[in-house]
């Protein structure tokens, strides 16, 4: 049994059946040579991210590229931190977790930078929290430059803003002393809020105009 999960720039990933084991495969996309080139370069990088994780408990598995170049992992039977938020049954717990395994892949040199979607957070058996689509994630050795090490750190700290973010919902007021110790809002993560802040404005000010129009 084959079943469409996702479609994307960064590939299509389904979910398979084989020998009684659930398997996520993700394909190239091959619609038009641009995407298609795209996607294979995200499959390739997630692929030498997979490897550098593995082991750690919270990360699906990966059993490597099949002959046409599609990565084969661990299928994760759990719903997405979107779908079980408001519904967690111990919250306090889930994040702990959570930080935890952010903290793991940090301390093996890679960072997701897109925890912000909360899509990317799986919810697993026992609440136990995963992460999922590494595509955009980045990685640190030795022989970086100061450039990529800077975008490194700053991914990193996107992903514990992220965390603070999820936890409190937003409510940056509410943080308490210890969780400061990681939340650091940067001058660029202000723009972005204040820009996301200002189209939400901007759309609800036009659905309100054609609204209004439409009662006239």
């Amino acid at each position: 049994m084959v079943e469409l999960t996702n479609q994307g720039h960064q590939g299509i990933a389904s979910k398979v059946m084989v020998d009684g084991q659930s398997l996520l495969i993700k394909r190239t996309n091959k619609i038009g040579a641009l995407t298609r080139r795209v996607s294979e370069h995200f499959i390739q990088h997630e692929y030498k991210i997979y490897q550098r994780l593995e082991g750690i408990a919270g990360i699906p598995k990966c059993y490597g590229l099949s002959d046409d170049g599609s990565l084969i992992l661990e299928y994760i039977d759990g719903d997405s931190y979107r779908e079980k938020e408001y519904i967690l049954e111990n919250r306090d717990q889930f994040f702990v977790d959570l930080l935890a395994l952010i903290l793991s892949i940090h301390k093996a040199g890679v960072s997701h930078g897109d925890l912000k979607r909360k899509d990317n957070i799986l919810i697993g058996e026992n609440d136990q929290p995963y992460l999922i689509d590494f595509g955009t994630a980045m990685s640190l050795n030795s022989k970086n430059k100061f450039i990529k090490r800077w975008l490194y750190n700053f991914s990193k700290q996107t992903d514990l803003n992220a965390w603070i973010k999820h936890k409190y919902s937003r409510q940056y007021d509410q943080i308490t002393e210890d969780d400061l110790a990681y939340y650091s809002s940067s001058k660029l993560d202000k723009l972005i809020r204040l820009t996301r802040k200002f189209w939400r404005t901007l759309t609800l000010r036009r659905f309100r105009k054609e609204r209004e129009q439409q009662q006239k």
